[in-house]
Formats: structure tokens, C-alpha cells, sequence
């Protein structure tokens, strides 16, 4: 059996360089490293590096292309509304920020994600069952007593009617992430 040189040149140069990368990106991201050669040597490396694009240059990229290309507008759409204009999105989870008719999503959340894990864990079907059931039932009250349905109602619709000054894209993709957290919670 014989082998390609080629391909072991290939293999060995391929292997060099991932070894190099790692070196690299394990002494820049120990940057109080007390070896000022170690620190020169990455220098030097990462001078030979492109630049990190901001988002706002990845999405320049594109911009030309939108007239043109289908595919392109759609990402600029996907970016513009879903994305509160950067990619990836943007979420405000500042309470403060967030409507009125919101926040309880938000109160609700930090009241009960420390219910969710447990430092004990059952194997007892019983014990899983009634310990599932005082969660779900305090969930339900808390969204039942606290969450004003027909401000939240207003509110989504707004957004549904392109209205973002009621309701920034930013708070939007928080609030989702905050209700995707609810659901997953209660199953």
C-alpha cells in the first residue's frame, strides 16, 4: 500500500495550521500571558489576519444585490424586521424598556426559572408528576393575575401593523425569546 505524497503534504500542512489557529487563539485570548515573545509571535500572526467585519460591513456585502437578486432582498427584509436591523438580532432585555403590558411576562420569568431545575433529581414518577403540577399551576396563576391579555393584544398588533415606535423590534425578539421560555417551561 502506498501513499500519495501529495496528499500527506497535504494532510500535514492542514494539521499544522489548525494546530498553529489554536495556539494562536488560546495565547490572544490569554492576553495577560507573562511571555513577551509568546505575545510578539501572536502579534505577528495576527497581523497577517483580515479583520473581524462589523455587522453593519457584512450586510454591505448584500446591499448591492438587493435590487437584483431576490434571495437578497429577502435576507435584507429578514435582517431589517426580525433581526431590529443587525444580524445576528438584537434583544433588549432591559426591563425598563419594555411596555407596560410586557413586563409581567419578564417578573414571571425570573420568579420561575429558578422552580425549573432542581439539585435533587427524581426518578419517582409521583414525585415528577406533583412537582410538575405545582409548577404548571403557579405559572398559570401568576400569567392569570398578573398579564393584562387585551394590553398585550394592543400591543401585538401594533406590531403586526408595522407600528415599531409602540413596540421596538428589539423588545419584540426579547419578548419572544421570554414567551418561548413560558412554553417551553410549562411542557
Amino acid at each position: 500500500m502506498f501513499l500519495n505524497p501529495e496528499y500527506v503534504v497535504l494532510s500535514l500542512m492542514g494539521s499544522a495550521f489548525f494546530a498553529v489557529m489554536s495556539l494562536m487563539t488560546w495565547l490572544h485570548s490569554s492576553s495577560t500571558s507573562k511571555k513577551p515573545y509568546l505575545s510578539r509571535f501572536t502579534s505577528m500572526i495576527l497581523s497577517y489576519l483580515p479583520p473581524t467585519p462589523s455587522p453593519e460591513e457584512d450586510t454591505k456585502d448584500f446591499a448591492d444585490l438587493i435590487e437584483c437578486h431576490e434571495t437578497a432582498a429577502r435576507l435584507a427584509e429578514l435582517i431589517h424586521k426580525d433581526g431590529a436591523g443587525t444580524w445576528p438580532p438584537t434583544s433588549n432585555y432591559d426591563h425598563s424598556s419594555w411596555p407596560m403590558p410586557l413586563r409581567p411576562y419578564l417578573d414571571i420569568y425570573y420568579e420561575m426559572a429558578p422552580l425549573l431545575a432542581t439539585s435533587n433529581p427524581s426518578l419517582d414518577d409521583d414525585i415528577n408528576k406533583v412537582r410538575i403540577d405545582y409548577f404548571r399551576s403557579r405559572q398559570a396563576t401568576l400569567l392569570d393575575d398578573h398579564v393584562d391579555l387585551d394590553a398585550v393584544t394592543e400591543l401585538l398588533k401594533a406590531a403586526e401593523s408595522g407600528r415599531w415606535d409602540v413596540f421596538p423590534r428589539d423588545v419584540y425578539n426579547a419578548f419572544y425569546c421570554c414567551i418561548a421560555w413560558h412554553r417551553h417551561a410549562y411542557r
